[in-house]
């Protein structure tokens, strides 16, 4: 009897770490809060989540107090608020969001790259395509598990 479970106790350490592997993607969620520069009365949430087989990502923003029927760039940036970097995947999965009459906006990206699981990152809400220079609203991202 003490034969099967000397055996059986790698099996199950080894189970039990193939299934923590598994789930440990999803357990990597970034999340943060948008807050408006200067003037800007913009407040949301931001995030940005792993897909389940841990390859890709999505990023993804929501929210209120902007100016009704604007449309905003928006990406994720490594480093900071404080700190700017460069866009985190390509730029080009970022859809613009486009603000409601009431002033609330929402747009997700799907990113052909992996959710990080360390590191600094935010997203920022520029003012337009034509004026990527000025941020209305920026949040940093942080791991949540």
């Amino acid at each position: 009897m003490s034969r099967i479970r000397l055996l059986a106790a790698p099996l199950a350490i080894a189970a039990t770490a193939s299934l923590a592997a598994a789930v440990a993607p999803l357990a990597m969620k970034w999340e943060g809060k948008l807050a408006g520069n200067g003037a800007s009365k913009i407040t949301g949430v931001i995030s940005l989540t792993p897909s389940p087989d841990g390859k890709t990502s999505m990023a993804t923003v929501e929210f209120e107090g902007d100016t009704p029927s604007v449309t905003r760039p928006w990406h994720v940036h490594i480093g900071s608020c404080d700190k700017g970097g460069g866009v985190f995947g390509g730029g080009i999965a970022y859809k613009p969001v486009v603000v409601d009459d009431k002033g609330h906006g929402i747009s997700s990206a799907a990113l052909t790259i992996a959710a990080p699981d360390t590191g600094s990152y935010y997203v920022n809400i520029h003012e337009s395509a034509a004026n990527m220079r000025t941020i209305v609203a920026c949040g940093d991202l942080k791991m949540k598990h």
